[in-house]
């Protein structure tokens, strides 16, 4: 074999190597996700009514509070993923999938209002991204 076909065998071996898993396995449980990711980010998102982002940094991180509210919709829907109490979060529930994935439009919602840079426009956005945790909530918080 020559020394080229050897660095395409090397490089090749290096890529399957470093290739994710095909069906990576969540790290955290539902609970874990929801303090870590979704109550901080919804909290940056929901502090708009009571101190206005100053300048364009804090406006960033709404942007970015917001995009993770939309993303997270994917973390809570991952297959494999746990509640607190062990046992596999609902995803065959057709009410659990509804109210996960009202995660996105809110989120969505949340940052077209924060590239507006308006703290009233943000504000309004807060009504549908409080509608999509309470109909979870009311339903699958601590109950199941």
């Amino acid at each position: 074999m020559n020394a080229g076909g050897l660095v395409v065998l090397l490089l090749a071996g290096v890529a399957i190597a470093q290739a994710p898993p095909d069906n990576p396995q969540p790290n955290g449980n539902l609970k874990q996700v929801m303090r870590t990711v979704l109550l901080p980010k919804a909290n940056i998102i929901f502090s708009i009514q009571l101190k206005n982002p100053q300048n364009d940094k804090e406006w960033q991180t709404v942007e970015n509070a917001a995009i993770g509210i939309e993303e997270a919709a994917n973390l809570i829907l991952a297959p494999g993923r746990l509640r607190s109490n062990g046992q596999p979060v609902p995803l065959q529930a057709a009410d659990y999938l509804k109210f996960a994935q009202a995660l996105i439009p809110a989120g969505r919602d949340c940052l077209k209002a924060a590239q507006k840079k308006s703290p009233e426009v943000v504000s309004d956005c807060t009504d549908s991204l409080s509608q999509a945790c309470d109909n979870c909530h009311n339903v699958y918080r601590d109950k199941r």
